[in-house]
């Protein structure tokens, strides 16, 4: 609640609250020293103050002042239905999002071993200094299939969540606009499950994160450019250099050093191929589709 005015208690407000109550503006007057009206939203309380104002000067407020702030409301109806629509255009971006946060929390960024073992791409267990796994065959045995994408939801650190999902936003949301989200989805189930798995053939099963798919919609937007006239012009040739000199500093082992952790710099080269080999893939699905 936030506090928009105050007058003594001898200022009659029912008529202004009727016409508060009219345009559906939430609100209450408190009785202490002074009246005191507050609203719920503090868009709102701006917008009531002029509208005391007007009503204190002219005793009323007019027809056409009424009618304007209704189309005022409207407008902010409008852009809250277009808040919503826009969600519904991303549902892939937002679902890749929520996931990520959601699951990255369950698994206190992989503190929480017994939470982290559900969502690794096989199980695990430390005997010992020995870390024992089962072999992917088991998967398909035990029906465990989401193990062949959960780990891309998994990261380890806020810094690496946030970085991630910055790239998602920026690059993914222009995928699934311009692509639709079918586009953008088999990008991410593609580069996803090849970047597990080859991660996991190199070392094992402890790892995660969303830079595998990073690293392909980023190769996916670039190459598309290249190729077509229809442009996402979302990634430049400085950061598609950028990121291969990232790349490439991640073999080298300097980013270790440098305190950024182990790197799963096969889930990232991977996802870059992976990327790259879907701009050919939906190219012809486009035609397709279009015949």
């Amino acid at each position: 609640m936030l506090e928009v005015f105050k007058v003594p208690h001898d200022v009659d407000l029912r008529d202004f609250t009727r016409a508060l109550w009219q345009l559906k503006i939430n609100h209450r007057v408190l009785f202490e020293q002074a009246q005191i009206l507050v609203v719920d939203d503090p868009r709102n309380a701006q917008r009531v103050l002029e509208m005391f104002n007007y009503w204190q000067q002219h005793g009323k407020l007019s027809d056409q002042v009424m009618a304007d702030l209704s189309v005022l409301k409207q407008a902010d109806s409008k852009d809250k239905k277009s808040s919503l629509e826009h969600i519904m255009q991303l549902p892939v971006v937002f679902l890749l999002l929520l996931s990520s946060a959601g699951l990255s929390l369950w698994v206190d960024f992989g503190e929480n071993i017994e939470a982290l073992r559900y969502l690794t791409v096989t199980d695990f267990v430390n005997e010992g200094n020995r870390l024992k796994y089962t072999s992917i065959d088991y998967n398909f045995e035990s029906m465990q299939l989401w193990r062949f994408i959960s780990p891309i939801f998994v990261h380890f650190n806020l810094t690496h969540i946030v970085f991630n999902s910055l790239w998602i936003w920026i690059v993914g949301s222009v995928i699934e606009r311009q692509h639709r989200s079918i586009a953008l989805l088999l990008i991410v189930l593609f580069s996803g499950i090849a970047s597990n798995v080859a991660q996991f053939i190199v070392s094992g099963p402890i790892f995660g994160g969303l830079s595998g798919v990073v690293y392909a919609i980023i190769g996916y937007a670039w190459l598309w450019d290249k190729l077509r006239s229809d442009k996402l012009s979302v990634v430049s040739n400085a950061l598609m250099m950028f990121m291969i000199f990232w790349l490439v500093l991640g073999y080298s082992g300097l980013l270790s050093q440098l305190g950024f952790g182990n790197m799963a710099n096969t889930a990232h080269l991977v996802g870059l191929i992976s990327g790259l080999l879907c701009v050919p893939s939906i190219i012809l699905i486009k035609k397709i589709s279009s015949a």
